[in-house]
């Protein structure tokens, strides 16, 4: 597994900051092709969804982090995400 080094991943962490959620979730999705979804929106957090990859090639895993500000009587569909926060960890050997 070639991990990538503290520079690469500063430089990714600024790239994907600069995005919307949905061009940063298609980058990583075709980054690694042994890469996964590990978890797609869920509350890891109170008021945080998290959308995270496992890119196992590149030794990394991305999360995405969302803040949601629909009201709590809002409908499901007209939910209103805002992408916040960009997070990299170097996965474990």
């Amino acid at each position: 597994m070639a991990t990538l080094s503290q520079d690469q991943r500063q430089a990714l962490l600024d790239e994907l900051s600069g995005m919307k959620f949905a061009r940063a979730k298609g980058k990583l999705a075709r980054m690694d092709p042994k890469g996964r979804l590990a978890y797609y929106r869920t509350v890891q957090q109170a008021g945080e969804w998290h959308t995270k990859f496992l890119l196992e090639g590149k030794g990394i895993a991305v999360t995405l982090v969302e803040v949601n500000h629909a009201a709590n009587d809002q409908a499901r569909n007209k939910q209103n995400f805002e992408f916040v926060n960009v997070i990299i960890e170097a996965l474990d050997a």
